[in-house]
């Protein structure tokens, strides 16, 4: 990332970046504020069960259901995403999300039972389902092509802000027993889905959408408003909406953009590798930090000060994590990062295992510390790695017409493993037939190894390249490691070119080309 690629960024492409990142903020307070809420005694008195010692705790089987549940609404969620953006554009599916997270808001904090609260947490990864495609991908289509890394790479920087903030909230009602030490750190989650309903109305609408859908005059439009004045000026933002309208119209002979075609031989590679990026996001390491950190760390004997402290200090790993990949992917590039963050999620996982799982582990303060400062940095370490990296290479990978479908189809793989994560781990560690305890950490250390040669021989390089450059790239059948330097020479090229701030000339139309439509010249080329 050189300073020179800020040139084409305007305060108003941060703007509507920044509005839409609050939906992040919405998914990461509910994913931190529900682990810590799982060990404060005003929760467990609600919704827990009396246990011989006098406490209130959650069984096992109980704190499994409350965990894992919430994934079956963030399935639908992805399942409605990819037709609720084609109906409806960014902008309205936005106001959807928002008004079902206030749903379930009101739901959870009006909760008298376990129950209900879980159909709360249902409703609220409806929503989540929703917003965590939607995002990367509008932002990968309103940025340029040398800070793709930077606008859609941002999603956990923001998710983990509002992680810190969750946990923070709880924090500060660790000493609380009545209602209100669960109700206000629940309460909280609403916040965003207003602060949504405030901002979008002053956003643009995806011009890449507005493209698709037949709207060009708003298309030009949208994309004068996000890039600099002298490039309306000099015309290039209607030389680059011509040009994603080429690509656009090529994608269309070629028959791309349904459901099946994500399994079509000549698109299925890129299906397996987005999904296995998504699967391996949940099972390194990162989903069993945020899920079951304060859990963990309360089997290994914190006292309960401290016990909220490290909780807090889980998310805020992660967010050095993230800000330290936003800021160097368009540099190092996505698979370098994913590679490091593989290796480090294996040693520390491997820290896990074995030190954790010592006899006196509870008891010898430096194993204890080890091991508590092993959960902490596992979660950063994923973040640098595919936990930032996936939401990027999804939005990048799909090409000009099945960037969303194969982001929702993401998507969907990743609840699915963050399902297997969250409802087998409290059986691992403690289950009537399996007591791993700590050695858990020996499982999610094979699955972090197994990550590490995957993204060594799959991993493409996309930094600097349009999204509709992609599509050339993978027709021509290379290897991972060959991307990065590969040449391009076709409209996804000139988009590039475009997007980097780099003068391009209108196409040269051949003589025997003036009196035919641009459809069928495509067509003609393309046969």
């Amino acid at each position: 990332m050189k300073a020179s690629d800020w040139k084409s960024v305007t305060p108003y492409l941060l703007y509507c970046c920044l509005v839409f990142n609050a939906g992040n903020v919405l998914f990461g307070i509910d994913v931190s504020s529900f682990g810590s809420l799982q060990a404060l005694p005003s929760f467990l008195r609600q919704f827990g069960e009396l246990q011989p010692d006098g406490s209130y705790g959650l069984s096992t089987s109980r704190k499994s259901i409350m965990n894992s549940v919430n994934w079956t609404g963030k399935l639908v969620g992805c399942a409605i995403f990819e037709p609720l953006l084609d109906r409806f554009g960014y902008k309205r599916t936005v106001y959807i999300l928002a008004a079902i997270q206030i749903i379930a808001v009101i739901l959870e904090v009006s909760a008298t039972n376990w129950i209900q609260f879980s159909i709360g947490r249902v409703f609220a990864y409806l929503a989540v389902g929703i917003v965590e495609p939607l995002i990367p991908v509008y932002q990968a289509e309103l940025a340029p092509a040398p800070l793709r890394g930077f606008f859609a790479g941002n999603v956990q920087v923001l998710v983990h802000l509002g992680s810190i903030w969750g946990a923070g909230m709880s924090r500060a009602y660790a000493d609380e027993t009545g209602k209100k030490g669960w109700i206000i750190p629940v309460a909280v989650q609403m916040i965003p889905a207003l602060l949504l309903f405030i901002g979008v109305p002053f956003c643009v609408e995806s011009p890449r959408w507005l493209l698709a859908h037949g709207r060009k005059e708003e298309a030009i439009e949208s994309l004068n408003k996000v890039r600099p004045a002298e490039d309306k000026e000099s015309g290039q933002t209607l030389l680059e909406i011509e040009a994603c309208e080429e690509a656009l119209l090529e994608s269309k002979v070629q028959n791309q953009g349904q459901w099946r075609d994500l399994f079509k031989q000549s698109y299925i590679n890129r299906t397996i590798i987005v999904s296995f990026m998504f699967f391996f996001q949940q099972v390194t390491g990162q989903q069993f930090a945020n899920s079951y950190g304060p859990s963990f760390f309360k089997s290994m004997g914190l006292a309960s000060d401290k016990l909220f402290t490290y909780s807090t200090l889980i998310p805020l790993a992660g967010l050095v994590g993230c800000i330290i990949a936003v800021l160097l992917t368009d540099t190092v590039g996505r698979r370098t990062l994913c590679i490091i963050g593989a290796a480090l999620a294996t040693m520390f996982n491997a820290l896990i295992g074995s030190i954790g799982s010592k006899p006196d582990a509870k008891s010898n303060a430096t194993d204890s510390n080890v091991v508590v400062a092993s959960v902490i940095l596992l979660n950063g370490v994923c973040k640098l790695g595919v936990a930032s990296q996936c939401w990027l290479i999804g939005s990048e990978m799909g090409g000009t017409q099945l960037r969303n479908k194969l982001m929702g189809w993401g998507v969907m793989v990743d609840v699915f493993s963050a399902f297997l994560v969250t409802f087998f781990t409290p059986y691992l560690q403690a289950g009537p037939q399996i007591q791993l305890g700590a050695r858990v950490g020996y499982v999610f250390m094979g699955l972090a190894a197994i990550a590490f040669f995957f993204f060594i021989g799959f991993i493409p390089e996309l930094k600097g390249r349009s999204l509709e450059e992609v599509d050339e790239l993978f027709e021509r059948g290379l290897w991972a490691w060959q991307f990065k330097n590969a040449e391009t020479h076709g409209v996804g090229a000139r988009i590039a070119a475009m997007e980097a701030g780099r003068t391009v000339e209108p196409e040269v139309q051949h003589e025997e080309d003036r009196d035919v439509p641009k459809a069928q010249r495509v067509t003609s080329q393309s046969s």
